[in-house]
């Protein structure tokens, strides 16, 4: 079959079928927002987050948390709400800090990381008496133990850590072995102690370990897991120090495409409750307060970016849709090169038998303001509403709103 030429759809499209998004929110309850649409906007469902975090915090042992990456969506209203199902936060900035402050969050329920925190960023941390910052390097370290002294004020911290191994991310994102921008390598950690010695102010609850993103399988999860619990048991022992806090990072994936899957996150939790009844680790976690960091897991299928099909051509044997949203708006697939799910809502309401191969690009004056190369999806005509799923993580925040002057989306609630 050549590229111009359609296929027949045989059933409902796959996305309706699987996604969060569409089995919390009907075609009928978006179709106001598709009949009154004006520009680019992102839609954002709350009984999505709610379903997300159930689903994992559901039957997950007691001694681990959920502490909400807020770097996936800062939105305040899922601040907010995540808060309301009773999550932490981890936070990278003094704007996040302050952010999750004004949605509710306590202190203790707010973590600081990031490897290039600024004076003023860890003096505002201190100030605030956090549950930790996050230490990425020993200059941190001193500069941290200064900052208490000069506020007369103690601080809990954890110490992030480089291992020689990883849960193996298909994009090399936030982690990786090798050379790395993030915390102290595994082999630094002798000096590293030697300089927390030293300091006057500092308490070191226990470690950080983040080395992989957006996985798929739980097995890849479970069993980094258990890497860390032994690095950690294996520093108490060495150190004669004893934590009370495990930070196991993020890493809960969500499909980007039809031929990835659900992390089957039961599955993970069912072999996290054998693990607390281990004997080889079982008292250990008695005492250690284990936390997941998990950011697209819980928002990235509680969005979707709505945007306005304005041509439609064909060019070197390829059909074409020219949209008026882009990369300004939601530059994540160019940036990462992972295209996003789209489905062509005006196309599946009007029951449209016909699929075809598109590419998806944005307005943009640059060849990289596209969404998808190779689209299998309803047939587009000029007009119609297409829908870029997975746009509630890396969406809004991460992109480019100033590129040609165009203006910003919108970002509205549904529920």
């Amino acid at each position: 079959m050549s590229e111009l030429t359609p296929e027949l759809v045989k059933d409902e499209n796959h996305w309706l079928k699987v996604h969060p998004f569409f089995k919390q929110n009907s075609l009928d309850e978006l179709k106001k927002y598709i009949d009154s649409y004006e520009s680019p906007a992102f839609l954002y469902s709350r009984r999505v987050v709610t379903d997300q975090h159930y689903k994992l915090s559901q039957d997950l042992p007691s001694k681990i948390k959920i502490f909400y990456a807020q770097k996936s969506n800062p939105n305040p209203e899922i601040l907010k709400h995540l808060k309301s199902l009773g999550v932490g936060c981890d936070t990278a900035s003094l704007g996040e800090i302050s952010a999750a402050i004004d949605a509710g969050f306590v202190s203790k329920d707010i973590m600081f990381t990031g490897p290039g925190k600024t004076e003023e960023e860890l003096q505002f941390a201190v100030r605030k008496n956090l549950m930790s910052v996050n230490v990425e390097s020993i200059q941190e370290l001193e500069l941290l133990d200064k900052i208490c002294e000069e506020q007369r004020r103690k601080q809990g911290i954890l110490v992030r850590i480089n291992p020689k191994f990883e849960a193996g991310e298909e994009n090399r994102i936030i982690g990786g072995m090798g050379v790395s921008k993030f915390g102290i390598d595994i082999d630094q950690i002798d000096e590293f102690m030697e300089a927390l010695k030293k300091t006057k102010n500092i308490r070191l609850k226990g470690i950080h370990i983040f080395n992989s993103s957006q996985i798929l399988f739980w097995k890849r999860i479970y069993e980094n897991t258990i890497a860390v619990i032994e690095t950690a048991m294996e520093l108490e022992k060495k150190y004669n120090v004893s934590f009370e806090v495990i930070d196991l990072g993020g890493g809960f994936g969500i499909p980007y495409s039809e031929e990835e899957f659900e992390l089957d996150i039961d599955k993970l939790k069912k072999e996290l409750n054998f693990l607390y009844r281990n004997k080889k680790y079982s008292s250990f976690l008695e005492k250690i307060k284990m936390i997941y960091e998990p950011g697209r897991y819980l928002s990235g299928q509680c969005g979707i970016y709505i945007t306005k099909v304005l041509y439609t051509k064909e060019s070197g044997g390829k059909k074409v849709a020219i949209i008026d949203g882009g990369i300004h708006h939601m530059i994540r697939p160019a940036l990462i090169g992972q295209s996003h799910p789209i489905v062509n809502l005006s196309g599946i309401i009007e029951k449209r038998l016909v699929k075809d191969n598109y590419l998806i690009a944005g307005p943009l004056c640059t060849s990289l303001d596209e969404f998808n190369q190779a689209s299998q999806i309803e047939e587009i005509k000029q007009g119609d509403i297409l829908a870029v799923l997975n746009a509630g993580a890396y969406g809004y925040t991460e992109s480019m709103p100033l590129f040609l002057s165009h203006k910003p989306a919108k970002e509205i609630f549904i529920n």
